[in-house]
């Protein structure tokens, strides 16, 4: 058995008492490998065994929840570049394989390298206000959104794409969305499903007030701009649902794809097409 240094990031709300984590723990152990969380994350966690100690200093990360904590994990700072797998525990997990009955066999395949890497595309996106100063830079594994504030009756969005002015888009507001985040929210707007690896950048209008109503894909390495250009009562910029950054009308966000990849680990091959219909029926159902 190899010595690995898995990290952990657990979620209280969806592993209330921590029952799962600590079975994982105890699992890990098993195969003569380290269980490690940070001492800042859930330090309320006690368990037998437990390295507390920084994520870079993992070989890879296990994430337990939803696709909302393997988000969170995407953008913790210090396993920003550790490959990633999950444990689901949320109502479907498009990102989260690991089912918790099969904690076993996958330990046992991460010990022992049996896995591949699928690198995952991020967009960066930098928000520039009406003086053009740069206000916000970030970047998503999902999808860059901005959209209506709740009072608002709606907003006209110009798209842009490699300098050439494509549409204005009256509604409620346009997704920008990685491959990965074809399954979110872009798909909730009636956007296209994409192979998570594809190299391509989705824009999908939210319940645009046009007969024009369908999404773009564009190359991914294309560079878009979104321009608020008609804003009566509030719109937010967010970045996989993070942040909530309050645009005015004349901000622009710049979007095109990141450097940086996510390592998304692969335990049992590419089954994306294969689980698909059973998390596209299991997501209508959640709702």
């Amino acid at each position: 058995m190899k010595d690995v240094r898995i990290a952990l990031y657990p979620n209280r709300d969806r592993d209330p008492g921590f029952g799962v984590t600590r079975r994982l723990i105890s699992t890990i152990l098993k195969f003569g490998s380290a269980a490690v969380i940070e001492p800042a994350i859930v330090p309320d966690l006690i368990e037998e065994g437990l390295v507390r100690d920084s994520y870079a200093s993992c070989d890879l990360m296990i994430c337990l929840g939803g696709d909302g904590t393997f988000l969170s994990a995407a953008h913790h700072e210090s396993s920003r570049n550790l490959a990633k797998t999950g444990v689901n525990l949320g109502s479907v997990g498009f990102l989260q394989e690991i089912d918790p009955d099969r904690m076993d066999e996958a330990v046992a395949r991460l010990v022992e390298g049996d896995y591949e890497i699928e690198d995952r595309s991020l967009l960066e996106s930098s928000c520039f206000d009406t003086g053009g100063h740069k206000v916000l830079n970030d970047e998503a594994l999902n999808d860059v959104v901005i959209a209506r504030g709740s009072r608002a009756k709606s907003i006209v969005t110009a798209l842009e794409v490699d300098g050439v002015r494509v549409q204005d888009i009256p509604g409620d507001g346009v997704i920008v969305s990685t491959p990965t985040g074809s399954t979110a929210y872009s798909l909730s707007a009636g956007g296209p499903i994409v192979h998570p690896t594809a190299d391509v950048i989705l824009v999908t209008p939210i319940c645009p007030h046009t007969t024009q109503n369908r999404s773009y894909v564009i190359g991914a390495g294309a560079r878009i701009v979104l321009r608020l250009i008609s804003n009566q009562d509030g719109a937010f910029l967010t970045v996989d649902g993070r942040g909530g950054y309050e645009l005015t009308t004349g901000s622009r966000v710049n979007i095109k794809t990141s450097e940086r990849k996510v390592k998304y680990i692969r335990l049992w091959g590419d089954s994306f097409f294969k689980t698909l219909p059973a998390k596209i029926q299991q997501r209508g159902l959640s709702r």
